[in-house]
């Protein structure tokens, strides 16, 4: 598998298991629209709890991106009840409360609630009969819920040691990829002729006494060094060879220097970054190294530019 895909996959793998936070836009009992941008009515999408002793579990289970990350209805808490089917739970032995939270700013468009849905869970009758049970049956306890927090749980004991060592691995593979690419050797196949290389070799003696930092003064003669040395393959392309990257090496600076530097394009140049960074460095480097180098990459072109300035 590639190092992106592995990223990925990694990615998506902690999303999954991270938990369910509260809307940042809309209140407890309304959900994020991410279509329309606004707020709608939990129970004008779903209606009321189809069961007693159930209400809306916060923003209908659904996270602000649209999904479905808890069931929408959960249990009663401990003390309240809820036999009208209202929105919220209340206190049991009064009438449940109607549910009048704040309105959000961003508001969908007001529609009509469907109706009820039937209640799936399964009624039971209690073992031991009396005068203040028969006429209220119990009720088992849901499954949904439950079944949809354990395993959640165990997900996130489990997933987030398992993910953290994907993305060191994939991480590790990644940079051991970069590293195999990065040393920088001549061009095979150069499509220029040996003769043209020897004929622009015999210039660099005439630059051993002329000081790097000259070429930041010849503009003509940098902009077309930039042009013949800067540009790199497209996605899919080949390999490039004899570029900057490869000069930078050179010169002993990491790659890391030269994906910073290519990142500044277009509007620095990575070739007059480059020398900027050696002359700052090594103030006494001099043409005749930068022409030996164009030529151990088998740059002829780019050292019949350079000798104009011998």
């Amino acid at each position: 598998m590639r190092p992106q895909h592995l990223f990925l996959s990694a990615a998506l793998f902690l999303a999954q298991a991270v938990p369910h936070e509260a809307s940042q836009h809309c209140s407890r009992l309304e959900y994020w629209n991410p279509d329309n941008q606004c707020c709608g009515s939990c129970l004008q999408r779903f209606g009321p709890p189809p069961c007693p002793d159930y209400e809306f579990s916060e923003n209908c289970g659904l996270n602000d991106f649209g999904d479905h990350v808890m069931y929408p209805f959960k249990k009663c808490p401990s003390g309240q009840c809820n036999l009208d089917f209202a929105e919220l739970c209340g206190f049991c032995g009064s009438r449940t409360r109607t549910s009048t939270p704040e309105r959000s700013r961003q508001r969908c468009e007001e529609k009509r609630a469907p109706p009820k849905e039937p209640c799936l869970l399964k009624f039971e009758t209690p073992s031991i009969p009396s005068s203040q049970e028969t006429s209220s049956p119990a009720i088992s306890r849901p499954s949904r819920t439950s079944e949809y927090t354990v395993p959640r749980q165990a997900l996130l004991t489990f997933a987030l040691p398992l993910v953290l060592v994907l993305l060191v691995t994939s991480a590790a593979i990644f940079l051991f990829t970069l590293q195999r690419h990065s040393p920088y050797y001549p061009c095979p196949g150069s499509n220029t002729s040996q003769g043209s290389l020897v004929a622009s070799e015999a210039e660099l003696p005439n630059l051993a006494s002329q000081p790097l930092s000259r070429l930041l003064d010849e503009l003509e003669v940098l902009e077309e060094l930039i042009v013949l040395l800067d540009p790199e393959p497209g996605p899919g392309g080949a390999l490039a060879c004899g570029t900057t990257r490869h000069l930078a090496a050179k010169y002993g600076l990491p790659a890391s220097w030269s994906t910073f530097a290519y990142s500044l394009r277009p509007s620095h140049s990575p070739l007059r970054a480059l020398i900027e960074m050696v002359v700052a460095r090594e103030p006494s480097a001099s043409l005749d190294q930068l022409g030996t180098y164009l030529a151990q990459l088998g740059r002829a072109d780019a050292l019949q530019v350079l000798s104009k300035l011998a």
